[in-house]
């Protein structure tokens, strides 16, 4: 399997997206040794990430709410170096999730962001059941 994170892409996506693209950026970041990126870890970064989608899908004008909100869904890039500070995700991940959240512009974007996360999510858990 090669990851490559250029592959992810939210505009213009590639078919193989949310399959062998999320599939293989999982693969790596199971590769990142036993005592990081934990499930549970990387659940709360996914979890925060879904919070924001629906926050600003739900809104009456999802637009504005997007725009109000975007500094905070950027903000998610600082809490992961601070997780990777402390050991609790590696490099990896870091690099996967701020491709991810730097790929985010708009509503669109915000979607596939959360449902490419999805996908690794998934693969995660895979790989994780695997060991």
């Amino acid at each position: 399997m090669s990851f490559n994170s250029n592959d992810i892409r939210f505009t213009d996506p590639q078919p193989e997206l949310f399959s062998d693209i999320a599939d293989n950026a999982a693969y790596d970041i199971r590769s990142g040794g036993e005592n990081v990126n934990k499930s549970t870890q990387l659940r709360k970064f996914y979890d925060e990430l879904v919070m924001w989608h629906d926050k600003i899908t739900t809104s009456s004008d999802s637009d504005k709410s997007y725009k109000d909100n975007e500094i905070y869904i950027k903000m998610l890039k600082a809490k992961v170096a601070y997780a990777e500070a402390r050991k609790l995700v590696n490099e990896k991940f870091t690099e996967i999730f701020n491709g991810v959240i730097d790929q985010i512009k708009d509503v669109k974007t915000l979607k596939m962001a959360k449902l490419f996360m999805e996908a690794v999510m998934g693969y995660c858990k895979y790989y994780e059941a695997k060991k």
